[in-house]
């Protein structure tokens, strides 16, 4: 079965997916569990702020009854929102989750509270004479529930701050133990996806390094370069192309070195054929009996032959690359011929005056035509001229 790079890529990128789906349900767990030991914490955290503040209350009251028994202050509404608050708190706590042993403290407070209450409300009703004979035996009741009572809130206080100790303390440890496995399982997981992502780019990167240096060497004309194939996926399948390139290669290479040197040796006979012909050429223009000259299309003499010379006076080597114009008499008789040269393409028995280099004046029977390249674009002028000054009348 053929394993593509595509397939290798999903195969890796799942089973990254799976590690990583891995320590997110560990993280996921860690989280509900830290999440439970959280609202414990804050329920047991309510529960012992309700019950501090039930000792606080209860003490506050214990405080207030006593004093107001004694006479020492007569503010008997301030007396009863204390006693209200204790008995609205004490109502309030039953409702929480307490253990059997905080309900027995709770129930000693709620017993111990109503007595102090009950005696301290009866009190109240005396008359001086009442208050004479009742006192003390009231006094001694509230003494013997005052301790109970708050040694039965202090109870529950404890109990209260321990509970949630010990919550917290499981909290901390259900969080650390939490942490500790994120930490394992998510190292796991790098070590187990880097792993894998060594290995399938080890499987993509070897080859291509292979291909990288194998077409180097092609690069600069080595055409034994092979490389192995490893693989049957497109990487495979590159390097098979390549292996067929380099073959055909090689045999293209030997090809056309062989068609180089025939192709040498037909340059070289045709270039020594034209080197015949334009040597021939050469010394046809040079020994010809008429004068010719070559102009390109600026007016600039690009060709001047022996008769040219002789005619005229004027040396090749001096007069090429010089205009044309000066040549003739009239530079203005020039200019109207080229231009119907340029029109017409030629003009054929011309008559005109041209001035040699001393200054004489010579007759010229003037044939004058444009140059054409292989494409038929106009590159210059072509003048051939014969000497007629022997046949004009002095």
């Amino acid at each position: 079965m053929k394993i593509t790079i595509r397939t290798k890529l999903m195969v890796g990128y799942i089973a990254v997916l799976i590690l990583m789906l891995i320590v997110s349900i560990f993280a996921y767990i860690t989280l509900v569990s830290v999440s439970r030991s959280v609202n414990q914490i804050l329920v047991y955290a309510h529960k012992y702020d309700m019950v501090d503040s039930l000792r606080q209350s209860t003490r506050q009251f214990v405080e207030v009854s006593d004093s107001l028994i004694r006479g020492q202050i007569q503010n008997i509404g301030y007396y009863q929102s204390i006693a209200r608050d204790v008995e609205k708190k004490i109502s309030y706590v039953e409702k929480l989750r307490l253990k059997d042993n905080e309900k027995d403290f709770l129930k000693r407070i709620d017993t111990e509270f109503n007595s102090v209450q009950r005696l301290t409300e009866q009190s109240l009703k005396w008359t001086a004479q009442l208050r004479n004979v009742n006192f003390a035996d009231v006094l001694r009741e509230i003494d013997k529930a005052k301790p109970i009572l708050l040694s039965s809130a202090d109870g529950l206080y404890d109990e209260a701050w321990r509970s949630l100790d010990t919550v917290t303390i499981l909290a901390d440890k259900d969080m650390e133990r939490g942490i500790w496995q994120i930490v394992i399982f998510s190292l796991i997981a790098i070590i187990a996806g880097v792993g894998i992502s060594i290995y399938i780019s080890q499987r993509i990167i070897t080859p291509i390094r292979a291909l990288s240096a194998a077409a180097g060497g092609v690069a600069k004309g080595d055409l034994n370069q092979t490389v192995q194939r490893v693989s049957g996926d497109e990487i495979g399948e590159l390097v098979a192309s390549f292996n067929q390139m380099v073959v055909e290669l090689k045999t293209s290479r030997e090809r056309v070195e062989k068609y180089n040197k025939e192709l040498k040796t037909m340059v070289e006979e045709r270039t020594s054929e034209l080197e015949r012909t334009k040597e021939y050429l050469e010394n046809i223009l040079e020994h010809s009996g008429d004068m010719i000259v070559t102009a390109t299309l600026f007016d600039e003499i690009a060709q001047f032959n022996k008769e040219a010379e002789t005619i005229l006076g004027y040396s090749k080597e001096t007069i090429v690359g010089s205009k044309i114009e000066y040549l003739f008499v009239d530079k203005n008789e020039y200019k109207r011929i080229r231009k119907k040269v340029i029109e017409d393409g030629e003009i054929y028995g011309y008559e005109t005056k041209l001035m040699k280099k001393n200054g004489d004046v010579v007759y010229v029977n003037l044939i004058l035509s444009r140059l054409k390249d292989k494409n038929g674009n106009t590159i210059g002028l072509i003048g051939i001229g014969r000497d007629i000054t022997g046949s004009k009348p002095c």
